[in-house]
């Protein structure tokens, strides 16, 4: 024995010298209990069946009374958890390690082993150049000729770089190695652990419901051929995840991208030098920071969402201002210009500023319905700017202009797109707004399978002093007119991102739109009629249907390009 190398959660690894053979070998040491001596021969059986240049080779196993050895190869190097605390890694070396890894992956599941514990520090870079990996710990590797080793519904491996089928302790295959590989690539590129300081409880929800953003709107100076290769890798449906060979070639693909791109950038800079403009220095730094166009798309997300709050924020006030009279008249268009440019600069600022220049006016109309609006608003806003979509807080208050337009329903697809699951809370609200502003204007008609007299519904809550006497007409409405109910549940229903359930691959995505919009068919048209046995105006439905299947399969093409995460 020479020196500890290091401690790990069962076992102490020594390097020692080997005198019969005349070489250096690292002795992992673990002293017994059942589980840890049986991690220990799946350990040694696994590396027992592999032989190739990235994978540590095991040379003999030992066993003691009290204890078991395992010897193997000694790597002299660091860790990938130690070279990404010191950030010393180039993007073209972490591509070239993966890989390298890949190699290793495709090695080892071609003989039946599922290593299962893919993460930073089971991967040892030699400290000789260039990279030399070397793939170790088969301590809970799968052998496709073993009996499982866990009961269904266990988890083994390490939490944070599970795939959600090994979070959810269902059966695994390679393809868990690769989504945890790309994952272990994704924290080198973007210098930071995505689950650092998350509760236990909230990385496996994480692990088996995982929320990454895409690389490209983390580092959009990367080429998008490499952002599309991790994304893929990191599908939640594995079957949409390449397997280790075709991962490797896509990286390869990606470094070639890569190097293009920085030899773009070379070429810019030789002739800002012989320029000596610094105009033209400007401009070709920021050409050789985006390789194509697609590196650009992280600025085009940012502005995308200060263009929905800036029309959020215009459709709100033009809608409630002239309507409800409380700010002089010479006032309004000013106050509807100021607050909706503020929030194409900055849409927590604008937004709040929206809500509180309705809040006068609504309270005018009646302390009830004072207090009804603010409740909701304040909570919504909460809510939003907490998931740093403040953006998307002014959406509900656009259902009435956009459903007086007949492009209300285009807005359900859309809100699931952008909001996800938090899509259903405002799709909720979205149909709350619509059946209360159709009810107090006397709409002939509230879209889109509502009909009903033109007449204010609601008439007998005007000036309402009492939260309570708003709530009880609205009851009253609700009960009188179900299908109105029905609507608001549809509405909540469909801006969830159903597309992401049915079509998960790009190939399937436009059959899950095509699906998603029978969905709105039977929601909107067959329901009312079989439910409720309520006539359904066609006409104005399918007026209203035609823009939400243009948006809908508008965004069955978009998606896949930032599957990664959401606007």
């Amino acid at each position: 024995m020479v020196r500890r190398l290091g401690t790990g959660a069962f076992a102490a690894v020594y390097l020692a010298d080997d005198l019969r053979m005349d070489r250096q070998v690292a002795v992992k040491i673990v002293q017994h209990s059942v589980d840890l001596e049986d991690r220990v021969l799946r350990e040694a059986q696994a590396a027992a069946k592999l032989s190739h240049h990235h994978i540590v080779t095991v040379y003999e196993m030992l066993r003691e009374a009290d204890r078991t050895l395992l010897f193997s190869e000694y790597v002299q190097g660091k860790t990938l958890r130690q070279l990404y605390r010191e950030r010393t890694l180039s993007d073209a070396d972490i591509i070239d390690l993966g890989i390298q890894m890949c190699r290793a992956l495709e090695h080892a599941h071609k003989r039946g082993v599922v290593h299962r514990d893919i993460k930073p520090e089971n991967i040892m870079l030699a400290d000789e150049k260039p990279i030399d990996v070397k793939l170790m710990d088969f301590g809970v590797a799968q052998l496709e000729d073993r009996a499982s080793i866990t009961l269904t519904g266990d988890l083994v491996g390490t939490l944070a770089y599970m795939s959600p089928e090994q979070a959810e302790g269902r059966n695994v295959d390679s393809k868990t190695d690769v989504y945890s590989l790309a994952l272990t690539l994704y924290e080198g590129f973007v210098r930071k652990d995505q689950r650092e300081g998350k509760r236990l409880r909230e990385r496996l929800l994480d692990a088996s419901r995982p929320e990454i953003p895409s690389l490209a709107s983390v580092r959009p100076d990367l080429p998008k051929e490499l952002s599309d290769t991790l994304r893929k890798a990191m599908a939640r449906d594995r079957n949409a995840r390449p397997d280790a060979t075709r991962f490797e070639r896509m990286l390869a693909e990606a470094a070639e991208a890569l190097s293009a791109g920085k030899q773009a950038g070379t070429s810019s800079a030789r002739q800002r030098t012989q320029s000596g403009s610094r105009g033209d220095r400007a401009g070709s730094r920021a050409k050789s920071r985006a390789p194509g166009i697609h590196a650009d798309q992280g600025r085009l997300v940012y502005v995308a969402q200060r263009i929905l709050s800036a029309a959020a924020a215009f459709c709100c006030l033009v809608y409630v201002l002239p309507r409800v009279p409380f700010y002089p008249s010479a006032a309004i268009a000013p106050l509807i210009a100021v607050p909706t440019f503020i929030a194409l600069l900055w849409p927590f600022g604008g937004g709040t500023l929206t809500l509180a220049l309705m809040a006068p006016p609504v309270f005018a109309y009646g302390v009830g319905w004072g207090v009804i609006y603010l409740v909701p608003a304040a909570v919504t806003m909460g809510l939003m700017r907490w998931k740093h979509k403040e953006w998307a807080a002014l959406l509900p208050g656009v259902m009435p202009l956009a459903a007086m337009g007949y492009i209300g329903l285009a807005l359900l697809p859309l809100t699931g797109a952008l909001l996800r699951r938090w899509g259903a809370l405002v799709g909720l609200l979205n149909g709350l707004v619509l059946a209360v502003a159709g009810s107090l204007d006397g709409w002939e008609r509230l879209p889109y399978t509502f009909n009903l007299s033109p007449e204010a519904t609601m008439a007998a809550a005007r000036d309402a002093g009492s939260p309570g006497t708003v709530l009880s007409e609205f009851g009253g409405l609700l009960s009188a007119r179900p299908e109105l109910g029905l609507q608001v549940v549809a509405f909540a229903l469909l801006s969830l991102p159903i597309y992401a359930w049915i079509g998960r691959t790009p190939a399937t995505r436009f059959w899950g739109m095509s699906a998603y919009l029978v969905l709105v068919l039977a929601a909107f048209v067959l329901a009312p009629i079989l439910l409720l046995d309520v006539p359904v105006n066609m006409g104005s439905f399918l007026v209203a249907f035609v823009p939400c299947a243009i948006m809908t399969f508008s965004i069955s093409l978009l998606i896949p390009s930032v599957r990664g995460g959401s606007l």
